[in-house]
């Protein structure tokens, strides 16, 4: 059943990174459309698609299939109506059964046990502790329960057949009730497939009772109404069949790389044990690359910082099996689906060019999708262009990324940064602090600038430009935020008083037009400016990249030691604050950034990017909490990537991931509303609530209010995220019982469903 028995050998694949998904974005402003009894059709050009890409997609593809834009059937080849096995492009409709289940209340939660339904497993492995017993669904949905290998449920990642045979065993017999022979007309059809009025009989027999139960028989084009269902995020023609914060979930929490594969040291089985697919002992088939979505595959990065399909959308998500030929793939910001099967594509490099394909036929495809930019309602935030979400949390360091390694002839570098780049990619913290200008008077020397002959009377030098596009580039697919500085500290040129005069104009003008199509990416006007320029030559400086910047990026402005910016705080063309502030503890950190908070009165963004002595491990996860729950982003000085502890990385891809599940963007700093161990709170009051406590017995916001609430925790050193619903009846201080399994170190998100 495997969709990766191949990839494992593709760790060469393309670029980069971690997990930052575009949850369910699309194209924007039409009215949902749905098929009925059949599909409707729209032409190519109707939707804007190239007939001549789509023509080069199903010769690359081959099989059959179909593609599917805004809710029409627009290109299909092959016989539609033909029922095929989907092999592991199945498992995708296994956790929609779970999380129906969560929704019927047949399941308690996620981290409900297994064993209640199959208390067989209690039994297994005796000599291990009985590890099976605390295998939970969420386990299950993630291929993480390791089930037929020896490591602890949730400690590693295991693509296992036999789980999967164990998962729908346990699901569809035991938690439905339903048998081999009335599956479909118990299950199947009156919970999924009659309400997607699905025209070809899809059944979870696709071999009959004997041989392989479970499998699912599906057509491409019913497939693909699987696949509108969670585009539309879990709503099909006004029926809720799960709600959108699980439709979301399902697609857009991809296991981070911190999880580890498992060895496959083989473990005990219940006995009678069957499989759906591989019969390997112990089974073994791949790793998560970044990538794996309760069941689903998702457009992540793996451990070498390599993104999935580099050439897609980062949103996309979709099922594969066989590694390749039977595959139904949805790309939201697009609003397009794919399903295809016998298909020609049996690697992930595949995948990536016909994917790739579908995305070049979108003639409207917004090139800058994702771009980071200031959120016009909220630019105390920034935003990704298309409406995701983005926190940014990572290096401070190093500064002379640039300039790292030995000068060649041709003033380019042999150095380390695309090892910098991969490390940082798979671990989720996304940003390089770095500067252009490091030499005249800078911290650089002579050579750190990137003019011909490190002159800047004879402009720039092209073949400098280039290897900068190459990381810069490698960065952009890894979400790796571009920081920027023109200038270092100290580091002055022209010396023109207050007027940026025409020499720095060019150069400005030429660095920003050269590297302005990337989407990652913030400038900066000077480190530490007060140290060479006023802030009318700042003012200046940032009007002329605005003016060049036809994306408007935003821009920052650097400062000593301080927390006012009342000099910018009106400024049209400076978004952020780039904050230094040197205090020794997580406390003084927090307190002065929600003092800043309040100064900036939501007229700019705030950037703690400099504090000395951050620390590591609890110290440093202390003090980017401090800083987020602060309304701050957090660079950390000194993390310099090539030296820094990969866990402390991981700290700040885990509070990236965290924070972007969350609406943060519309929370405030209410630590008044603090409760039990809690330190500090943002709040939206009434609506949700982001609590954080560094060492808690208890913890919760005060006066959430009544209502029925969806509820993660995370444990901030390790990353275990648990999610559940449950709800408040009456107007009181709330105290919220930490799940087991969620450490001392803990955050709270609590959102309002009703």
């Amino acid at each position: 059943m495997s969709r990766c028995t191949s990839v494992v050998s593709l760790s060469v694949v393309l670029l980069v990174v971690g997990l930052v998904m575009l949850a369910g974005t699309s194209l924007p402003a039409q009215e949902a459309v749905y098929p009925g009894e059949t599909w409707e059709t729209r032409s190519p050009g109707q939707v804007d698609m190239d007939p001549a890409k789509l023509l080069a997609l199903r010769e690359y593809v081959g099989g059959r299939g179909c593609v599917v834009r805004h809710g029409y059937i627009v290109y299909s080849w092959g016989d539609q109506a033909k029922r095929g096995d989907v092999a592991s492009a199945v498992k995708p409709w296994y956790s929609h059964f779970i999380l129906n289940a969560v929704r019927d209340r047949k399941i308690g939660s996620l981290d409900e046990r297994v064993a209640r339904f199959e208390p067989r497993l209690n039994d297994v492995n005796a000599d291990l502790g009985s590890k099976d017993q605390h295998i939970t669904w969420r386990h299950m949905a993630n291929q993480t329960a390791c089930y037929g290998v020896r490591d602890e449920p949730g400690t590693a990642f295991d693509y296992n057949d036999w789980h999967m045979a164990l998962l729908w065993d346990t699901l569809f017999l035991k938690v439905y009730g339903a048998t081999y022979d009335d599956v479909d007309d118990t299950v199947l059809h009156p919970l999924l497939t009659d309400i997607l009025q699905c025209e070809d009989e899809p059944t979870f027999m696709a071999f009959g009772t004997g041989n392989r139960s479970g499998r699912l028989g599906v057509s491409v084009r019913d497939f693909a109404r699987f696949g509108l269902l969670y585009l539309r995020k879990g709503t099909w023609q006004g029926q809720e069949l799960i709600s959108e914060g699980l439709a979301t979930m399902a697609v857009t929490s991809a296991l981070p790389n911190s999880m580890p594969r498992t060895v496959g040291e083989q473990g005990e089985m219940i006995p009678g044990q069957r499989t759906i697919g591989s019969r390997n002992i112990p089974d073994n088939q791949c790793d998560h690359l970044g990538s794996y979505s309760f069941l689903w595959w998702a457009n992540g990065v793996d451990r070498e910082g390599r993104r999935h399909w580099p050439d897609v959308p980062h949103d996309a998500y979709g099922a594969f099996g066989h590694s390749g030929p039977r595959a139904m793939v949805v790309i939201p910001s697009l609003d397009v689906i794919i399903s295809w099967n016998d298909a020609n594509v049996k690697s992930r490099d595949a995948e990536n060019t016909a994917l790739g394909l579908l995305t070049e036929a979108c003639l409207d495809r917004d090139p800058m999708f994702g771009q980071i930019s200031i959120d016009p309602d909220r630019p105390q935030w920034l935003k990704r262009k298309g409406g995701g979400p983005f926190f940014m949390c990572g290096p401070g360091d190093p500064e002379g990324f640039l300039y790292r390694g030995d000068l060649r002839p041709d003033g380019t570098r042999a150095g380390d940064q695309m090892a910098l780049i991969r490390k940082l990619a798979a671990t989720g913290a996304n940003c390089i602090y770095l500067q252009a200008i490091r030499s005249h008077g800078g911290d650089g020397d002579e050579t750190h600038n990137p003019f011909a002959d490190h002159d800047p009377a004879k402009g720039l030098n092209e073949s400098v430009l280039d290897q900068w596009e190459t990381w810069f580039a490698a960065m952009d697919e890894a979400d790796i935020v571009v920081y920027l500085f023109i200038y270092d500290d100290s580091a002055r040129i022209w010396n023109t008083g207050d007027e940026v005069g025409n020499a720095e104009r060019e150069f400005i003008r030429a660095l920003v037009l050269r590297f302005d199509h990337h989407r990652n990416l913030i400038w900066c006007v000077a480190e530490e400016y007060e140290e060479r320029y006023s802030p009318q030559r700042v003012s200046n400086i940032a009007t002329v990249i605005r003016e060049a910047d036809e994306h408007d990026h935003p821009i920052a402005v650097h400062k000593l030691h301080g927390l006012s910016f009342s000099e910018f705080a009106g400024d049209a063309n400076i978004d952020q604050f780039a904050i230094q502030y040197n205090v020794p503890t997580a406390e003084q950190l927090h307190a002065g950034l929600v003092q800043a908070w309040g100064e900036a009165r939501g007229r700019y963004s705030l950037n703690m990017s400099e504090c000395a002595d951050m620390g590591t491990g609890a110290e440093l996860r202390k003090k980017l909490w401090a800083s987020a729950m602060g309304g701050a982003y957090a660079m950390v000085l000194d993390m310099d990537i090539a030296t820094t502890p990969v866990e402390d990385l991981y700290a700040c891809g885990r509070l990236v991931r965290f924070m972007e599940s969350t609406n943060f963007s519309e929370m405030v700093p209410h630590d008044e509303l603090a409760l039990g161990d809690t330190q500090c709170v943002l709040a939206h009051p009434g609506e949700s609530y982001l609590a954080y406590a560094p060492d808690a017995d208890t913890i919760g916001p005060r006066e959430p209010g009544p209502g029925l609430y969806r509820m993660t925790w995370l444990d901030c050193a390790t990353g275990q995220l648990i999610s559940r619903t449950g709800g408040q009846e009456a107007e009181s201080d709330a105290l919220w019982d930490k799940p087991q399994g969620i450490g001392r170190e803990v955050a709270l998100y609590l959102e309002r469903m009703r």
